[in-house]
Formats: C-alpha cells, structure tokens, sequence
C-alpha cells in the first residue's frame, strides 16, 4: 500500500514538471530605439503553432505559460535585417539581441515628398514627412507637390486642391472645377461634397476683414469648390497619395486629380502633439490598441483655434475632428478577411463680426458651422485557393452633415423700396421696406451622403482584372434659406426663400473593368494597365440631356523598364512612363437644381408723408435658371516620365498636357421684359384721402432687354507643364540628402461660348442702350509659372535629431489676360428677335455702340521676376518620449525689383518670417 503511494505520488510529480510553463522574454537592442518597438516576433513550435507578439517601447516582448519544449524565434520588420534561431526551452529564460537595421534604412526616411515609380505620376507623403512638416491642416501638405511652396495659412476662407496649375483669382467663381475635379478619398470612402448649397442670398455682408479677401461668405462658401482643406486634419493620417496623373478606372467622378488618404491603424502608444504659431493653436491626442484575436482599435482627436490675422479677435476658425477606428482579420488556410469599421467626426466654425468701434457697433455678425457625422466600413476578402477569382472588396458609408449660417446684418435704404417678396409671377401691391433694419438670415443645410462599391479582382492567367460598380447618392434636407421675407438681407434681393428639402436627390452609378499585365522580352520588362469606366446619372428626371446617358473614361499607362546599364560595377535603372485618359465629372445638385432669379420691375412708387397714403406696385418675373442641356465636365489628359535611379539617387521628368473644354460656368442668357409705368403727376397730393389706385392712373408700356445667370459648360482649361524631382541617398558620413524638386507650368482659362452683354457706358434716352450684343471671348487668361526647391535634410539617429533647410526659388510668374474682340457676332432688338451682326451695322446711329473698345495696356503681359525664400525645420527628441520640433518660413529671403511701365517696383519687406513649434509626446 505504501509502495503504491510512492508510485502515485511520483507519477504526480513527473506530470507536474513535464507540465510546468515557462516564460521567455526576448529584448532587443540598438542604438536608435526607434527601432526596437513595434517589431513583429513569431515563436513556433515543433506542431508549427505560431504565437505572434510586438515589442514595446523598451524593445522587449514576453511570453509565458510556454512548455518544455524547442522554439523557433523569428524576428523580422522591413526595418531591420531579420534574425532567425532556434532555442531550447526548459525554465524561464531571457534572451537578447543586437539588431541591425537594413542598409537603405536611412534611405527610407524622407521628409518630403516620395515620387512614386509606379504607372502614373503620384506624390507619396508619409507620416515621417508629415511630423517634420509641422502642418495644421492638409493645405500645408501641398508645398512638397512639385511647382508648389510654401504660404501662410489663411484660415477666414475656403482652401482648394488645385493641382498642375498657375492658378487664377479666387473671385473667379468660372473655373473652379479645378479644385471640384479632384476627389478626396478617406480610408476607401470618396467625400461626396455634391449636395453642398450653404450659401447666403442677397448682397455681401458688409464686414470687411484686413486681409480684403472678399465678403464673409463669398470667401468662405466652398459650393461647388470641392472639399475644404481646413477641415481636414493631418494628425491621424498614416500616408498620403496625391495622384496628378492618371488614375485607374476604379475612380472616377474627377477630372484634375485623386487624393487618397491612408490613416492610421494598429498598436500605437498614447501620443499627443501641440502646435503653436503666429496664427493658430492645435490639440491632438491618439492611440493604438491591440486586442487578442487580431482586433486593432484606433482613436484620435483634435482642436485647433485659428486667427486668419493675429491682431484681429474679431475673426476666427475652429476646427475639431474625433475619429474611433476598429480593424479586424480573420485569417485560415483558405481565405484571409480585413475588415475595418470607422465612425468620425467633423466640426468647424467660421466666426466674423464687426469692431465695436466703428459705426456697425456689434450689429454685423457671421457664423458659419459645420458638423459631419459619417460611418464607413471597408472589407477585404482575399481567397487563398481559388485561382480564378482572387478577391472580393466591399465599402460602405454614411456620412450626415448639419450646418448652419447665421448671418446678422444692418440694411439703410437710401431710397423708398419694396419688398421683394412675391413668388408668383405677375403683378402685385408691395411693401415699403423700413429705411432702416436688421436683417437675420439662416442657411439651414442638412445634406446625406450614401455610397456603396464592389470590387472582385480575378486571374485570367494572361493578366489580372478588376472589375466593379460604385453607386453614390446625395440629398440635402435641410431648410435652406430662412429669413423675414418683410426684413429681407439685402433692399435689391432678386432670390427668395427656398426649402432644401424640395430639391430631389442626385445619384451617380459607375461601373468599371480594369486590366494589368506584366511580360517580359529578354530583359525588357513591360507593364500595361488599361481600363474603362462608364458613368451615369439615374433617376433624373428626363428633360435633363444627361438622363439616360453613359459617359465612358477609357484610360492606360504604360511603363517600359529597360535592362540594367552598368555604369562603374553599378546598376542604372531606367523607366519610360507614358499614359493618357478621359475623366469626367457629373454636375451637382445646385447646379442641376439651381434657385429661380425673379426680375421686379417698380410699376408704381408712390411714397407719401401719411403711411396710410403710400403705395407701391409691382411686376414680377419669375426666370427658371434651370439649364437641362447641362452636360459633365470631360477632361482628356496625357504625360510622358522617365525615371532614372543610380547609386540611390533617382530622378523624375514628367510632361503632360490637359485639355478641358466643358467645365462649368455661369452664362447669361437674355429676356424681353414688358411693364407697366404708372404716373402720378395729376394727383394733388395735398388733397388725396387714400391711396391711388392703379386703374385711376395713366400709364406707359415699357419694353426692356434683360440678362441672368446659367450654369452651362463653357470653362475651358488648357495645362501645359514640366515636373521633374531629383533624390540623393542619404549620404552616410553626414546623414543628409539632397532633393531638388519644381515645375513649369503654363495653364489658358477661356470661355468657348459667346456671351449676351451690352455697353452700358451708353446711355440713350436716359436709359442704357435697347440692344444686346453676342460676343465672343469675353473672358480669359494665361499664365506661367516656374519654380524649384532646394532641400537638405540631415536625420542624426545617434543623436534624435532631424534638420532640413530649403531654398524655394520662383525663377519668374507671368500672367495676362488674352484679347477681346469687342465686335459682336450677333444682336438682340428690344423685341427680342436676334439678329447677325453686319457691316454696316458698325456706322448704324443705334448698334455702333454695341462695338466695345478695349485698351491695348489690358492686354499687356506682366512678369514677376526672381524671389527666393530659405525655410529651416528642426525636431530633437528628448528622453525617448519627448519631440520639440520648430520651423521658420522666410527666414531669409530676396526679391529683385522690377519695372512696370517705366517704374521701379521694390519688394523690399514684402513678406516677414512665419515661425512656429509643436511639442509631441509619447506615453
């Protein structure tokens, strides 16, 4: 009996030291500890059980509850130079190893812009490049584009994407298809910005603000503009695309170019960054979650308060953005699943009102807000074993927006007016407006925004395809414009109220195929991708010419890759890109829904000292502005690049060309306009005891000619320019690399379409002239541009410390504005009968007159000659967790004189430095 207890209590003894866990905790070292956490090891075990863990911030990663047992340990990041070892495991054991970090790591930090070699020309700005920028929204991310620099943030108005191009005046509302032709896609999901119709009516806020951008709203109204760079914060993005190019078919809906922004996802530390400068204020705090089962959480927010002008309190924008991210995988021996879940958040204000000082006291006021609620979801389905189809990727998104505009304004009359308050087309009594009065309007926006995409990507054996549909859908809700029709914004409104929510929804649906091949012919390698993408409007109603219509965008690159030159034992790699493609772009909903223009004509304007005496008659005209021939903006595009890369520096050369020749515009259209002139010459106004009637007074039959304002595709565009962009490796005795990047750029802005105008410097009869002219190129410019920026950054890992100064030269800018011919084509009677315009219409006593005059000097071409600004950026790092980083724009800067019409123009303190620094934290 007591043997048998010695047996079972061996035996007890035996199972519980074969079953007993270990722990094993592998620490890394080097001496760039950004380089130790966050690597990826993976234990196996003889049954290939794989258990996979990251570092921390220290380096160190442990493991417990392993048994007895051997392990393979693989270390692996593409930051350093992997490790691979097998260890016996049998009690808790401590490992480390000295990692070293691959060969082109210095190389793989850059703090500019990254040239994509891929199909098409892409700018790649990564997280790096992003924290040694010290941007405060995506508008500053744009001096790393080639042909770009530098500028002062301006936060009182709309920031707008504009891209391979001189650019043009931002009172120029005609070409602004620019910035609206380029699409913004967020983690997968497109920013749909179709059904935007926050704008305020009637006359221009009277505020004027010191940097004399404009009126309040005009400036900051991004209708039809595209997306708003202000609202869009950099602090959570991982990586970002600017495509000026030519894309793929999978996206479409653009004509200028494709923003995808990448952000952040996995294990993070707790980090927070402050920024602080001459205009703004900025708060960010994120972190990065690792959960079991391969679930990552992400969350992010932050605040920034701005001034558009530091000395200014009456004038600012506030922004804050909140972003809860969750990513999970599914991973087995058939399949592999990401699925990712976003809900954000977007909120701004635009603040502006008047001095108390001046004689407005605290009346004007502005308030612009806008708040964005948006859900996206985004599933990747990668199948492991079947050879046909190879993916499946499905997105998903709502997005809810709620803004509002609250406009106070005072109104002074300096005559007796009416208000324009009828919408019923005829004649009718008015109301006097009061000489003076405050005007409160509300802009009550509510616009939704829905969108679906599928996507299966398959093997044909000869080459990959993708294929897929897109669907987007897009309403406004809101109460539109909402004020006293009896206290209205403005004494010479011709809108008047109208409810967002009548306006029916617009809808976009796109299919596309897409293939890619790769071959080889000896040591030739070849690469073609070529698809087409159709697109179209359903639902819409079918007096619009669009309704029922496909539009297709066919698009290829190509890219040739030449065989190895061996210059010196070394390696020169050449590629030859070129590509061409159509983009088109589908009207938005204020366009094909414009508001009605309603013409009163005063038929009677009877002011008496007694009130109960006073009378005003109206006739009112209601024009639908509608245009239902309105067509999608088509732009058709090619370039050439050639890269070249020897001993890790490489080289881009880009040329391209752009024609647009349908982008929107408002045109004028003409009405014959018939009423009535009542007069009151017989009336004893002393004796009267009511007031007049109309059926008692004597009248004239006047008949006038009239224009107003349509949507229509008239814009033309035409982009000529040269990109080039030169990397040195990173050169290892000083840690530094040179990178030389600019642009030539040479862009036409026309209008292909004549226009009905008169010349109201005539004056016949005391009234402008009865005749309107056809006329032809009323409206273009050119310009030119060319610049280069010189960058040399120095990254000191020993150290933690990072520095980069850079020369921003603009050679010279020009710009002109291109003939008129003032001789119309055509005339308008006051019957409203067209005409050709004859020559002998040129010496008619009546129709000379339509012959406009221009001034040679107006044509004249103005060049603006050498400047150069020096730009410095450092960051250190301070007790592992700690980054202080400054910058100064201008820091030093030159500006050659110039003459204009035989005077001497210095610049001479034209520009100041523009400095700030931010303070990132790691916990």
């Amino acid at each position: 009996m007591k043997f048998c207890f010695y047996i079972i209590l061996f035996t007890s003894l035996s199972f519980s030291v074969n079953a007993q866990n270990y722990s094993l905790e592998i620490e890394l070292e080097n001496e760039n500890d950004s380089l130790v956490s966050g690597i990826e090891i993976t234990i196996i075990s003889p049954l290939n059980n794989k258990i996979i863990g990251y570092t921390n911030k220290n380096g160190i990663l442990k493991i417990d509850h392993l048994q007895k047992d051997n392990y393979s340990v693989l270390i692996e990041s593409i930051k350093i130079n992997s490790i691979k070892e097998t260890i016996y495991l049998s009690s808790n054991l401590k490992k480390k190893y000295e990692i070293e970090p691959k060969i082109n790591l210095l190389n793989e930090i850059v703090l500019t812009a990254k040239e994509s070699k891929g199909l098409t020309s892409t700018s790649i700005i990564d997280q790096k490049a992003m924290q040694h920028l010290q941007p405060s929204s995506f508008t500053d991310l744009l001096e790393l584009l080639p042909g770009r620099s530098s500028i002062d943030p301006i936060f009182n108005r709309t920031n707008s994407i504009k891209l391979r191009e001189t650019g043009i005046a931002d009172s120029q509302e005609n070409y602004t298809i620019s910035s609206l032709g380029t699409s913004f896609i967020v983690d997968n999901i497109p920013k749909n910005v179709n059904a935007n119709l926050q704008y305020t009516t009637g006359s221009s806020l009277s505020i004027n603000s010191g940097n004399n951008i404009g009126a309040s709203d005009a400036r900051r109204s991004s209708v039809a503009k595209g997306v708003d760079m202000r609202a869009i914060s950099t602090d959570q993005i991982e990586r970002v695309e600017i495509v000026r190019g030519i894309p793929s078919v999978e996206y479409g809906d653009l004509t200028s170019g494709l923003v995808k922004i990448i952000r952040k996802r996995g294990q993070s530390n707790l980090e927070g960054r402050f920024k602080a400068d001459a205009y703004s204020k900025m708060f960010y705090l994120g972190k990065g979650i690792e959960l079991k089962n391969n679930l990552n959480l992400n969350f992010g927010v932050d605040f920034l308060n701005a001034k558009p002008d530091p000395v200014n309190d009456f004038e600012n924008y506030k922004r804050i953005t909140a972003s809860f991210r969750s990513y999970k995988k599914w991973d087995n021996d058939k399949s592999t699943i990401d699925w990712n879940l976003n809900l954000d958040y977007t909120g701004s204000i635009d603040n502006e009102k008047t001095d108390p000082d001046n004689s407005y006291a605290l009346t004007d006021r502005y308030k612009s807000s806008y708040n964005d609620i948006a859900i996206s979801s985004t599933l990747d389905w990668i199948f492991k074993e079947n050879k046909f189809l190879k993916s499946l990727n499905f997105y998903s998104g709502i997005s809810q927006q709620f803004d509002q505009i609250k406009q106070s304004k005072l109104v002074q009359l300096s005559s007796a007016k009416a208000v324009p308050n009828t919408k019923e087309e005829g004649e009718s009594y008015g109301v006097f407006l009061q000489p003076k009065y405050i005007s409160k309007l509300k802009v009550d926006g509510k616009p939704i925004d829905l969108y679906l995409k599928l996507i299966g990507n398959f093997d044909l054996k000869w080459a990959n395809a993708r294929a897929g549909a897109e669907w987007k859908y897009a309403k406004n809700n809101g109460d539109g414009q909402v004020y006293n029709p009896l206290l209205p914004p403005s004494e010479d409104m011709n809108t008047r109220t109208r409810s967002y929510k009548e306006i029916p929804a617009i809808q976009d649906l796109s299919f596309f195929l897409e293939t890619n091949k790769k071959f080889k012919i000896q040591q030739h390698k070849f690469e073609v991708l070529a698809g087409l993408r159709s697109i179209t409007s359903p639902g819409i109603n079918q007096k619009y010419t669009i309704s029922n219509q496909y539009y297709f965008d066919p698009r290829i690159n190509f890219q040739w890759k030449l065989p190895y030159i061996y210059i010196n034992k070394s390696p020169l790699k050449i590629d030859f890109t070129a590509g061409y493609g159509v983009h088109t772009k589908l009207p938005t909903l204020n366009m094909l829904y414009p508001e009605n223009t309603y013409v009163d004509f005063v038929q009677l304007n009877y002011y008496h000292d007694n009130p109960a005496y006073r009378r005003i008659h109206l006739k009112t005209y209601v024009i639908d502005n509608t245009n239902f021939e309105l067509k999608p903006a088509v732009n058709k595009k090619w370039e050439i690049r050639t890269d070249l890369e020897y001993k890790g520096t490489n080289f881009s050369f880009t040329y391209f060309q752009e024609r647009m020749s349908s982008g929107f515009r408002n045109m004028k259209g003409y009405n014959r306009y018939t009423y009535r002139k009542f007069s009151t010459s017989d009336i004893d106004h002393t004796a009267i005891n009511q007031a007049p009637n109309i059926k008692d007074l004597p009248f004239e039959t006047k008949n006038e000619l009239g224009t107003y304002s349509k949507q229509a595709n008239g814009s033309v565009l035409d982009k000529t320019g040269i990109e080039f962009q030169m990397s040195t490796k990173r050169f290892s005795i000083i840690n530094t690399r040179i990178t030389v990047n600019g642009a030539w750029f040479k862009t036409k802005y026309t209008n292909s379409l004549p226009i009905y105008d008169r010349n109201d410097k005539i004056i016949i009869n005391g009234r402008p002239a009865p005749y309107l002219g056809l006329y032809l190129n009323d409206d273009g410019s050119e310009g030119q541009r060319f610049n280069t920026n010189i960058m040399g950054d120095t990254f000191i890992p020993v150290l933690k410390l990072e520095f980069s100064t850079s020369v921003q030269i603009m050679w010279f800018s020009s710009s002109k504005s291109l003939p008129k011919n003032g001789v119309p084509i055509a005339y308008v009677d006051p019957s409203g009968n067209q005409h050709n315009y004859e020559e002998a219409d040129k010496s008619d006593p009546a129709l000379k007159w339509l012959i406009i005059n221009y001034n040679d000097n107006a044509f004249r071409k103005y060049t603006t000659p050498f400047s150069m600004n020096v730009n410095f950026k450092v960051s250190k790092v301070f007790y592992e967790n700690f980054r202080v980083s400054m910058f100064v724009n201008r820091l030093l800067n030159y500006y050659k004189e110039y003459n204009v019409n035989g005077q001497t123009l210095g610049r001479r303190g034209l520009t100041s430095p523009y400095f700030g620094m931010e303070l990132n934290i790691k916990f």
